[in-house]
C-alpha cells in the first residue's frame, strides 16, 4: 500500500473512531493551527471573557505562555493544572488578570472537548534547522492542542523505523515548540507494525527500547494497525493516554507513558471498586496484581493510588511496604510522579502519627507507612470504619496472616488490592516443583487481576534473561561428610580462605564485567556497577574489610538496615557501618551525613542515586562512579539501576527472593553492551542451579493460587518451551558453533583478516547485513564473560570462535563502517542499533529517465495534477531527497528553469541546489562558532574526505595560516581542527 493511502486509510479509521477530519486545516503552514487553537480559545472562555474574544496582542501573550515548556514534562503539567482542567494566565488589555482553560483532562470524551485530526502540516520556521520547510504527516488535536504525532510507513518500500529516525530529527530541527510543545505521544505506524512513546526530553534522548507495542487484554500481541488504532488512539482511549496514562516524572524532567500491560492492570483495579460502588458492597479482598520484577510495579501502584484517591467514595489511601527504607524511597517515588497540586496530599506517617491523619475530613490522601508501624497502631487500639484502600506493595511477603487478620477486623470497611512480581504459590506437584509457603498471596488478596512474567517482559524487550554462573568450592568438596547448613556456613562460607577466594575472583573478573563493548579494538572501562549479596550483617562487613585491603582500586560500599538479621560480632556492627559512611563522605566529599536525624537513611539515599546515575549523579562523571555495593537483604527487592548489570551471590535463597535479587541486573540499556543481566553463585552451585530451575518454571508459567489449582493438567508445549525464551542466556559453546559459519562466510567475501572490500553491490549488501549481525552477537558473547581467542567446551570437543582477537574484530567493524558507506543511498543498515531487517534496496531506485520526463512535463504544464504525479514518483526517497526535488519543482514555478531535463543536466541542477545548502550549513556552522564563513568555506574546498589533515599539504597549510591570523591558541589549535574536520566529515557523508 503505497504511503499517502496508508496515511488515508489512517485517517479514515481514525474518523471511525469519533476524530473529526478537518480539511480546512489540513495542507497548511502551523499558522493556520495557531489561527484554529485561537477560535477554540475563544469559545470555551466565552463567559471568561464575557464575549469579547481574544486580540491579538492578548493572543501573542497566550502564545508567550507556551514558551515556558522546554520539555513534554513541563506541557503535561501545564495541560494537567489545577483539579483536572488546564490554564494560561492572562493579562487583558484593559487589565483585568483570568485563567484560560485550555485542557479539560477530567472530562474524557464529554464536556468541551473536541477530537480532531489533521495531516500534511508544513512547518517553515524552525529555529534549529536549515531547511526551509519540514512536512509532517497526522496531528491529533484535544480542544486545538496537538497532543499525538503519527508517522506512517509503507513497509513495502521501507523500514518503519525511519519514522522513529524522522521523529528525533524533528526534535532537533526544534519542531516541538509553542503550540507543538504540547505532543506527549509518538506513533510510528505501518500496516502491520504499530507502536507509541512518550515524546523524550530532547532530541539526544530517543530511545527505541522505549517505543512499546501493544498487547489486547488476552496478552497478545496487536500488530495490525487498525486494530491498534481501535485499542489505543480511539476516542475515549487517547484522552487517556495522554492524561491518565502519563506520569511525569520529575527527577528527571522527563514524561513516562504507561504499557499496555499497567493501563490494564490499573483499569482491572478501577473496574473492581466501580463494581463494589455499584453493588453498594465492600469486599475486604480485592485482587492482586502480578507484574514481573522491573516492569515498571512502582510506576503503576502509584498511578492506581493517585487514581483510587480521587474517587469521591474513597478517603483515604494507604501504601503500605514492609521495611523502612523502602517507604522513604516509595516517597521519593511518588513524589517525583506527583503533580504539584497532588504533593502535599502524599504523606509518610507511622502508628501514631496515623491516628491522628485518619481523624482528618479532608480530600483523601495517599498514606505511607510499614506493615510493622500498621499493625504496631492497630495493637494499641487503631481502628476506623472510613472507606479506604490498602495497596501493599512486594504484597509476597509484606502480609503476614496474624497481622493481615488483625488489620482487617481493625478496618472493616478497606480493600486490599496487592502489587508483586514474584507471588506465593502453592507448591506445583505435577511439575515437581515444591514451594515452601502455606499460604498464597490469593489467599490475602483474592482473585490474581492481571498477570505479566518473566517471559512476557523479556519478550517484550522490558527486561533482560539472565547469564549465570555456578560455582562450587574445593571446600566443600573436602567436607562433603554430611554437614549442615548451618555447620558449612560457620566452617566453610564464614572462613576467611572462602572469602578472599570470592573477592579475588570478583577483582580478577571485573575489567570484564564491568567494561562496555568493543569499539574499533577498545573496551570502555567501568560502564557497569554491580552488588555483592552476602548472608547476614557480619558477612556484609567482613567483605567490605577484605575489599579494602585485597582491592583498593575498586570503589566499594555497604549497607544494611536495622531490621536485618545480624550474624556473629552484633556489638561491632553499628561501628563498621559508621567507619563504612565515613570512608564513603571522605572518598566522594559528601556532607557529613552522621549530622542528619537519620544518618542511614541519607546516606542509603546518596548511594543508589549514586549507583543508579540519578541526579545528581547524572552527568558522567568518572569521580562519581561507585562500583559495588555489599549488602545482606536491603536492595535486594525494589531497587532499580539500569547500570547494575551483575549480582554476586554469597548466600542461599530460593524461589520469589531469589528471583527479586536476580532481577536487580535484569534492567535494559543498550542491549550490545548489556545482552543478559549476569548471577554469579559462589556457594553451592549445584544446590543453586536446581533452585534457578524451580523458581523460573514458577514464575514464567505461573503458580498455583489455590490447592484446587495444583491438579491442573500442564500445557506440555508451554513447559517445553520455558528455557527456549531467552530467560537464560545460551551457553557461549553454543552460540559459536552458530557464529563461526557466519564469520567464514564474512572471510569468504572480505578475507580472512577482513581486510578487503566485497567487490559486487550484491556481495556489500551481504556483507554488511551479516557483519552487523556478528558484531552484535560477539559483543554479547564478549558481555558474557568469552575471551576473544580462548577455547571453551562444546558438544563435539573444544571449540574457538572465528574471530579470535579484539584486532580482527575492529577489522570487521572498519569494513562494515566502508560497505555501509559506498551503498546506495536509502535506508542503510543501522550500526548502531541491531534491531531493524535489511529492505531491498531495489525498491529504493527511482526510474531517473521516468523522473526526467514527470518534470519536463510539468515545466510544460505548471498543474497541480503534474506535481503530484512528481510528489508520487519521489515518494520511496528519504525526505532529504524528496525535498531537493521539491526545490526544482519550485524553480520550475518560479521560471527559474525553462529548458527541457536531460538525465544529466538534472544531476548538475541537484547537485547546485545540494551545493547551495551545504554552503548555508558551513555559514551557519561557522556563524554560530564565531568565525568568517568565507574563510571556513575556503578551508571546506581544500577538503578531502577519509586523508588526514597531515596528508593534505593544502589543507594543513591553510589551517596554519587561517589559525595564525584569528590569534587562536596553543592549547586551542587542537580543539578548532578536530571540531572543524569532524564538522567536514558529517556534512560529507549527507
Amino acid at each position: 500500500m503505497a504511503e499517502d493511502k496508508f496515511e488515508q486509510a489512517v485517517i479514515d479509521k481514525l474518523k471511525s473512531e469519533g476524530w473529526e477530519y478537518l480539511t480546512d486545516y489540513s495542507s497548511v503552514t502551523v499558522d493556520r493551527l495557531y489561527d484554529h487553537w485561537r477560535d477554540i480559545l475563544n469559545a470555551n472562555n466565552r463567559k471568561r471573557l464575557e464575549d469579547t474574544p481574544l486580540s491579538d496582542n492578548e493572543f501573542e501573550q497566550v502564545k508567550l505562555e507556551l514558551t515556558k515548556n522546554k520539555t513534554p514534562y513541563d506541557a503535561q503539567l501545564m495541560l494537567a493544572g489545577a483539579g483536572g482542567v488546564g490554564t494560561v494566565p492572562l493579562n487583558r488589555d484593559d487589565g483585568t488578570q483570568l485563567e484560560l482553560e485550555i485542557f479539560y483532562g477530567d472530562e474524557v470524551a464529554g464536556g468541551h472537548s473536541r477530537y480532531e485530526v489533521v495531516n500534511q502540516i508544513t512547518f517553515t520556521d524552525l529555529a534549529t534547522s536549515l531547511s526551509s520547510k519540514r512536512r509532517i504527516d497526522i496531528m491529533l488535536l484535544i480542544n486545538g492542542l496537538p497532543v499525538a504525532h503519527i508517522e506512517e510507513k509503507d513497509e513495502s518500500l521501507q523500514n518503519q523505523w525511519n519514522a522513529f529516525e524522522q521523529f528525533q530529527k524533528y526534535d532537533g530541527d526544534g519542531m516541538y515548540t509553542g503550540l507543538f510543545s504540547f505532543v506527549q505521544v509518538q506513533f510510528v505506524l505501518s500496516q502491520n507494525s504499530a507502536h507509541y512513546f512518550a515524546r523524550p526530553k530532547n532530541s539526544d534522548s530517543y530511545n527505541r527500547d522505549f517505543a512499546f507495542g501493544w498487547r489486547d487484554d488476552a496478552g497478545k500481541d496487536v500488530t495490525n494497525t487498525m486494530t491498534f488504532i481501535h485499542e489505543v488512539m480511539g476516542i475515549p482511549a487517547l484522552h487517556r493516554l495522554v492524561t491518565v496514562n502519563m506520569i511525569p516524572d520529575a527527577a528527571n524532567d522527563n514524561l513516562m507513558v504507561m504499557r499496555s500491560y499497567q493501563i490494564q492492570a490499573t483499569r482491572q483495579i478501577l473496574d473492581r471498586m466501580r463494581e463494589m460502588d455499584q453493588n453498594g458492597l465492600v469486599e475486604k479482598e480485592g485482587g492482586y496484581v502480578w507484574h514481573t520484577t522491573g516492569s515498571g510495579k512502582t510506576v503503576t501502584s502509584f498511578k492506581v493510588a493517585q487514581l483510587l484517591a480521587s474517587r469521591p467514595r474513597v478517603e483515604d489511601v494507604l501504601f503500605i511496604v514492609d521495611r523502612v527504607d523502602l517507604v522513604n524511597q516509595t516517597y521519593e517515588n511518588f513524589k517525583s510522579f506527583a503533580y504539584k497540586t497532588f504533593e502535599n496530599r502524599i504523606q509518610v506517617v507511622n502508628g501514631s502519627e496515623l491516628k491522628r491523619a485518619l481523624k482528618h475530613d479532608n480530600t483523601a490522601h495517599i498514606y505511607l507507612i510499614t506493615v510493622q508501624g500498621l499493625d504496631k497502631a492497630i495493637k494499641s487500639g487503631l481502628a476506623s470504619n472510613k472507606r479506604m484502600v490498602i495497596l501493599m506493595d512486594e504484597a509476597h511477603r509484606s502480609a503476614s496472616g496474624d497481622a493481615v487478620s488483625r488489620i482487617k477486623q481493625a478496618l472493616p470497611k478497606t480493600t486490599w488490592f496487592g502489587f508483586t512480581g514474584t507471588p506465593n504459590f502453592y507448591s506445583d506437584e505435577v511439575h515437581d516443583v515444591k514451594t515452601s509457603k502455606d499460604i498464597s498471596t490469593y489467599d490475602i488478596f483474592g482473585p490474581r487481576l492481571h498477570r505479566y512474567t518473566i517471559k512476557d517482559a523479556i519478550g517484550d524487550g522490558n527486561v533482560l534473561g539472565f547469564d549465570v554462573t555456578y560455582y562450587e568450592t574445593d571446600f566443600e568438596h573436602d567436607l562433603d561428610s554430611g554437614l549442615t547448613e548451618k555447620k558449612l556456613e560457620k566452617e566453610v562460607y564464614a572462613s576467611l580462605p572462602f572469602r578472599q577466594a570470592v573477592v579475588a575472583d570478583i577483582q580478577r573478573n571485573w575489567a570484564t564485567n564491568a567494561s562496555g563493548p568493543i569499539n574499533m579494538g577498545v573496551r570502555e572501562p567501568n560502564q557497569f556497577q554491580g552488588m555483592l549479596a552476602v548472608s547476614g550483617k557480619q558477612a556484609v562487613a567482613s567483605y567490605y574489610s577484605l575489599f579494602k585491603q585485597l582491592a583498593p582500586e575498586l570503589r566499594v560500599a555497604m549497607t544494611y538496615s536495622r531490621d536485618e538479621a545480624n550474624g556473629t560480632g552484633a556489638s561491632d556492627l553499628q561501628a563498621a557501618l559508621k567507619q563504612a559512611m565515613q570512608d564513603y563522605m571522605t572518598f566522594y566529599g559528601t556532607r557529613n551525613f552522621l549530622e542528619d536525624k537519620d544518618p542511614q537513611r541519607a546516606y542509603l539515599n546518596d548511594m543508589t542515586k549514586r549507583i543508579a546515575r540519578k541526579k545528581p549523579y547524572n552527568k558522567g562523571n568518572d569521580a562519581d562512579r561507585l562500583d559495588l555495593i555489599i549488602v545482606s537483604d536491603q536492595l535486594l527487592t525494589g531497587f532499580d539501576s539500569k547500570f547494575v548489570n551483575i549480582i554476586y551471590m554469597d548466600k542461599i535463597l530460593g524461589e520469589g527472593p531469589l528471583i527479586q535479587a536476580m532481577s536487580r541486573t535484569n534492567r535494559t540499556i543498550d542491549k550490545t553492551a548489556k545482552p543478559h543481566g549476569k548471577v554469579r553463585f559462589y556457594r553451592q552451585g549445584a544446590v543453586m542451579e536446581e533452585k534457578v530451575k524451580d523458581a523460573l518454571v514458577i514464575y514464567t508459567k505461573g503458580g498455583n493460587d489455590t490447592l484446587a489449582d495444583a491438579g491442573n493438567t500442564p500445557d506440555d508445549q508451554e513447559q517445553k518451551d520455558l528455557f527456549d525464551e531467552g530467560i537464560l542466556a545460551p551457553k557461549a559453546a553454543d552460540k559459536i558453533v552458530d557464529l563461526n559459519p557466519q564469520i567464514k562466510r564474512l572471510q569468504q567475501l572480505a578475507g580472512d583478516d577482513f581486510s578487503q572490500m566485497p567487490r559486487s553491490k550484491k556481495e556489500q549488501v551481504e556483507f554488511v547485513v551479516t557483519a552487523a549481525q556478528v558484531n552484535s552477537q560477539v559483543q554479547q558473547l564478549v558481555q558474557q564473560g568469552y575471551v576473544l581467542g580462548n577455547s571453551v567446551e562444546g558438544p563435539e570437543g573444544t571449540i574457538t570462535l572465528g574471530i579470535e582477537s579484539a584486532t580482527q574484530l575492529s577489522s570487521l567493524q572498519a569494513r562494515m563502517n566502508d560497505v555501509n558507506e559506498v551503498l546506495p543511498t536509502g535506508p542503510l543498515v543501522d550500526l548502531t542499533n541491531i534491531k531493524l531487517v535489511l529492505q531491498s534496496f531495489a525498491n529504493e531506485i527511482i526510474d531517473y529517465d521516468k523522473l526526467v520526463d514527470l518534470l519536463n512535463a510539468y515545466m510544460d504544464e505548471v498543474s497541480v495534477a503534474n506535481r503530484a504525479a512528481v510528489e508520487e514518483h519521489v515518494q520511496p526517497l528519504d525526505q532529504d531527497n524528496r525535498e531537493e526535488i521539491g526545490q526544482v519543482l519550485d524553480g520550475i514555478e518560479q521560471g527559474e528553469y525553462t529548458e527541457p531535463f536531460t538525465t544529466e543536466t538534472l544531476k548538475s541542477v541537484r547537485k547546485a541546489i545540494r551545493t547551495a545548502q551545504q554552503d548555508l550549513k558551513i555559514y551557519k556552522w561557522a556563524a554560530d562558532h564565531d568565525y568568517n564563513g568565507n574563510d571556513i568555506l575556503a578551508a571546506y574546498e581544500l577538503y578531502r574526505p577519509g586523508i588526514p589533515l597531515v596528508d593534505n599539504t593544502a589543507l594543513n597549510q591553510y589551517l596554519q595560516d587561517l589559525e595564525s591570523h584569528l590569534d587562536i591558541g596553543f592549547f586551542e589549535l587542537a580543539d578548532f581542527e578536530e571540531s572543524l574536520l569532524n564538522y567536514f566529515a558529517k556534512i560529507t557523508k549527507k
